[in-house]
């Protein structure tokens, strides 16, 4: 039976999830067994991949969940095949660049170390292109058991391989070694699993056309979004070394959890709105996501913000704690990830707004970068990001209003985001009294963090922010992720 977009998506958010405290326990490890040059040197590698494949990729992962679910059985597996061939190209491309530009982007980075260890990594993007458009695929195909059940294989190499060569080595060569042993066993993993697709096909014209007519606006906007989203850590590497990096790259990062919640959610929502010619059906959809994000979200914002300090020398110990600062002036992003703006214009096709977003986001974030990074430090690339990132949403509003002709309140359940807003800054204002007020820390946190849980779920309830839907489908879920149960449906959320 054909899982609801709610399930699925629930589904989705609890692998990635897992997937999200494997790499926290691996990120965690590493920070202790390496010196913060190696650990810097380890995460600049990934900040290199993620840069470059953005640039590559073009927007080929968003255009499946575009493309795929409007095409009937047979060419859903042609288009597959066809994908599967051309990331296979670009990885290869991908490599070479890394080979050829190794030195470079070493002394770009302030990172001698980089450039031997580009060398191994450069088999990396050969086995992950193919592979991390796996779950896209099975997403497409509205088979999201799949995409979980892949993405608990990957996290599970992951732990055994990188976790089981740092103990055994505590050799940043061996564990980049290990890094691309567990791309290769995904790899693995995918070509079985899409065994049945055809491979070696000619690609027509006609696909290519419409392929990238879509993909090509969404491929340089994720681009230059990546390159927005990272430029505060390429500015940080280009004037800081890899120790100082390592800690800015720590506390400079959004809750990876959130992030994760609403990717899933929005892989699910794509489709959906997608396939949907009704304007109203779609904004229905939209408007509940928003509202159901604000729930988890928001809560989470005020933990973190009032639990950083005590977070951040449980998990990276004291040398790590100057990264605080630094998290806690990107959590004033958080909110924001209540909705994905662009996720409305992707639906209606319109990528060039998305596109023309992301290059303005970029020039603002450069500007600001450069400007307070010479002028107050590392702090001052934070500053810019959560700046611009802000402005990036305001523009996608104003768009939607006057481009668009849509009426805001239609997409976005205003009053019950400001109901649970309320709700947790009551719970947060108690709390934060408990930490000021109680002498012993170890007392202070358990009560402050008890007080905040109970007194949001209340305060959420009385001011009808949490409906009873929300408890009965959070319930239901939990269930059935101990038996195979259908998860109870929610009439009433049509309304947002």
């Amino acid at each position: 039976m054909k899982q609801d977009a709610g399930h699925q998506a629930a589904l989705i958010t609890t692998a990635e999830f897992f997937r999200f405290f494997i790499k926290s326990l691996i990120g965690i490890v590493l920070a202790r067994l390496l010196t913060p040059a190696e650990l810097g040197s380890y995460r600049q590698l990934f900040l290199i991949y993620s840069t470059i494949s953005a640039l590559l990729m073009m927007g080929i992962p968003q255009s499946i969940l575009y493309f795929l679910p409007r095409q009937n059985p047979e060419e859903r597996k042609a288009y597959i095949g066809r994908l599967i061939n051309i990331s296979f190209g670009l990885s290869v491309i991908f490599a070479l660049l890394l080979l050829i530009l190794k030195d470079a982007i070493a002394t770009w980075f302030n990172n001698p170390a980089l450039s031997y260890l580009l060398v191994i990594y450069a088999v990396y993007p050969i086995f992950m292109f193919s592979s991390s458009l796996y779950n896209y695929f099975m997403l497409g195909l509205s088979k999201a058991q799949s995409a979980a059940k892949f993405t608990l294989f990957s996290v599970g190499c992951d732990a055994v391989l990188i976790l089981g060569v740092a103990f055994w080595t505590k050799s940043l060569p061996y564990i980049t070694i290990a890094v691309v042993a567990s791309a290769f066993l995904q790899w693995l993993y995918t070509r079985f699993a899409l065994r049945g697709f055809p491979r070696l096909q000619k690609i027509p014209k006609g696909f290519l056309k419409s392929q990238f007519a879509y993909a090509l606006p969404l491929g340089i906007s994720s681009m230059i979004g990546m390159l927005s989203v990272q430029l505060d850590k390429l500015v940080i590497s280009s004037y800081f070394d890899p120790a100082a990096f390592a800690v800015f790259s720590i506390g400079a990062a959004e809750l990876p959890f959130v992030s994760i919640f609403t990717n899933s959610v929005n892989s699910v929502l794509l489709p959906a709105m997608s396939s949907q010619a009704d304007i109203s059906d779609m904004a229905m959809r939209y408007k509940a996501a928003v509202r159901k994000n604000a729930l988890i979200i928001f809560p989470l914002t005020t933990l973190f913000f009032l639990f950083a300090e005590p977070i951040f020398y449980i998990l990276y110990g004291s040398k790590y704690l100057s990264a605080v600062p630094y998290f806690k002036v990107y959590l004033l992003i958080l909110p924001l990830r209540i909705a994905t703006f662009g996720i409305i214009f992707m639906a209606l096709g319109k990528t060039k707004q998305v596109m023309l977003n992301s290059i303005l986001t970029l020039a603002a974030n450069l500007v600001l970068n450069i400007l307070l990074v010479r002028r107050i430090g590392m702090m001052g690339a934070a500053l810019a990001t959560v700046i611009v990132t802000w402005m990036s949403a305001g523009v996608y509003l104003l768009w939607m209003k006057t481009q668009l002709k849509l009426r805001l309140g239609d997409f976005f359940a205003l009053w019950q985001v400001i109901k649970t807003a309320a709700a947790v800054l009551g719970a947060g204002l108690a709390a934060y009294l408990i930490l000021k007020l109680c002498p012993n820390i170890y007392v202070a946190y358990g009560a402050a963090l008890i007080a905040f849980c109970l007194l949001y779920l209340l305060l959420g309830y009385q001011v009808k922010a949490i409906h009873p839907y929300d408890i009965e489908l959070a319930r239901s879920f939990v269930l059935s992720l101990f038996r195979k149960k259908k998860p109870a449906t929610e009439g009433p959320e049509r309304n947002g």
